[in-house]
């Protein structure tokens, strides 16, 4: 595995991780009076590295994509 590949893994691994734990806080929100705050205000930064936000802005996923494209040079 080379360099562009093992940094590759471990984004595509703190994707995982960052759907796992978002689910986790959806969950703990859920039904309490911070609800409609953390929707509108505090996801904004899982959807943004999860590439769910604003499609302009810079996600993980088109972090791995700029490494495969210089991995392939």
């Amino acid at each position: 595995m080379n360099e562009h590949e093992e940094k590759i893994a471990i984004i595509e691994n703190a994707i995982f991780e960052i759907e796992s734990i978002m689910s986790e806080v959806d969950s703990a929100i859920s039904g309490t009076s911070q609800q409609a705050h953390y929707e509108a205000y505090g996801k904004y930064g899982f959807n943004q590295l999860l590439g769910n936000g604003n499609p302009y802005d810079s996600s993980l996923e088109s972090l791995i994509k700029e490494l495969k494209e210089e991995g392939e040079l």
